[in-house]
């Protein structure tokens, strides 16, 4: 595979790809097809320096070309010696190794999400593939669970585009914190992140599509939503997936399971187990992410949906462990505090309703210079009320929320 330079100043926000950006190693950076969604996601493709595409994959390719025939003619050079004058980058073999930034490690684990998701029948290593991007999932929550969470949250409540590989990617990310609080060893935990990243392989297109549109779903796309579950499996089965425990999550992650005598997830048995937590962690962050048709619900009605879900009489269990591991409020949603600021959550604090937060918009509404960490257990910052994450008109930089951290 020859890379040729592209020039960064030719992306820009809102760009459809026509080709796959790449580094220097020619690991993928952005999946043909995809778009250059916000500012954020250009100032990480552009802080690399030098982005590269396949050679013959792009209008630069061509022009490289010629300026080459150009060099070598005016070097009166022989035809043998055109290699000299053409400048290719041939890549080393990629590794998935961490760069120092969070957000551009999210980043490529999220663009090769989307590239293998979209080419899972013509992948001949697909699982090995998966199960490589479920080991970064995890290396990337190991380094900095508190910031992650903080990226991915806040992305998924405040975009509407790349939803589906987003959806899956939060999925993950909620379902391997409640693995810890439900016991379940190396191997249960790698085969449900596996499953919140592929449960929904077999309608990506689909669901991309039904967050950008303002109306309800065709008859095409219900059948596509009405049989995605099963499909999803056996697109996996074919792509060579052997994970009983993965296989069974995607085709029953909309199948009720029906109800239990028993509080205790434990006293289930292990399939069922793990399915129940990728239900639940499934309608929790689909319930805050935003589309055309309608805004996504605040943090804690979204808690609430899941606490005690319609119908229910007693509080379910995966639900009330999604409180307790990420509050009322999770991190990257945004809330109003009672001195009338606007502030971004930033992580759990000591008690479920008083997070540590960050202060985007002073009690006007206007924007502040620099965000101001605020402990909301203290007087006079409380959380006053949660707040649909559109309606806050702030471009964040999530660069400097991180390094304002709490420890």
């Amino acid at each position: 595979m020859d890379l040729i330079e592209l020039p960064v100043s030719e992306l820009f926000v809102g760009m459809s790809l026509r080709f796959t950006l790449r580094d220097r190693s020619g690991s993928l950076l952005l999946a043909k097809g995809q778009k250059i969604d916000t500012s954020q996601q250009l100032e990480g493709i552009k802080s690399r320096q030098h982005v590269f595409v396949e050679l013959d994959r792009t209008d630069e390719g061509v022009r490289a070309v010629m300026t080459s025939f150009t060099a070598l003619n005016r070097a009166d050079a022989p035809i043998k010696d055109f290699s000299r004058f053409f400048n290719v980058q041939r890549p080393s073999v990629p590794a998935m190794k961490p760069d120092g930034s969070l957000l551009l490690d999210w980043g490529d684990v999220e663009s090769k999400l989307g590239g293998l998701l979209a080419s899972v029948a013509s992948t001949p290593d697909f699982p090995d593939r998966l199960q490589a991007l479920a080991a970064s999932v995890d290396r990337l929550l190991t380094q900095d669970s508190a910031g992650s969470q903080l990226v991915l949250f806040n992305r998924a409540v405040t975009h509407f585009g790349g939803y589906s590989v987003l959806h899956a990617l939060l999925c993950a990310v909620v379902a391997h914190a409640l693995s810890e609080v439900f016991a379940l060893s190396a191997q249960q935990r790698q085969s449900l992140v596996c499953a919140a990243l592929s449960m929904n392989v077999a309608m990506t297109s689909v669901q991309n599509e039904l967050a950008l549109q303002k109306f309800e779903p065709s008859p095409s796309q219900r059948r596509v939503i009405d049989a995605h579950a099963v499909q999803g499996k056996q697109m996996l089965e074919q792509a060579g997936v052997t994970d009983r425990d993965w296989l069974t999550m995607v085709a029953l992650h909309h199948t009720p399971l029906g109800a239990s005598t028993s509080d205790s997830l434990s006293d289930w048995p292990v399939e069922k187990r793990m399915v129940k937590i990728l239900q639940t962690v499934d309608r929790y962050t689909a319930a805050m992410s935003p589309r055309k048709s309608r805004s996504g619900r605040t943090a804690r009605d979204s808690v609430r949906a899941v606490v005690m879900p319609d119908g229910g009489t007693q509080h379910d269990v995966v639900g009330a462990a999604l409180m307790r591991v990420f509050g009322l409020c999770p991190p990257g949603t945004f809330v109003k505090l009672a001195n009338g600021e606007t502030a971004v959550v930033m992580r759990r604090g000591a008690k479920a309703a008083a997070p540590w937060v960050a202060s985007v918009l002073n009690r006007l509404d206007q924007p502040v210079a620099e965000p101001s960490l605020r402990d909301t257990s203290r007087e006079g910052y409380a959380v006053q009320s949660t707040l649909v994450a559109t309606a806050v008109r702030v471009t964040l930089n999530m660069e400097t929320l991180l390094r304002l951290m709490p420890k």
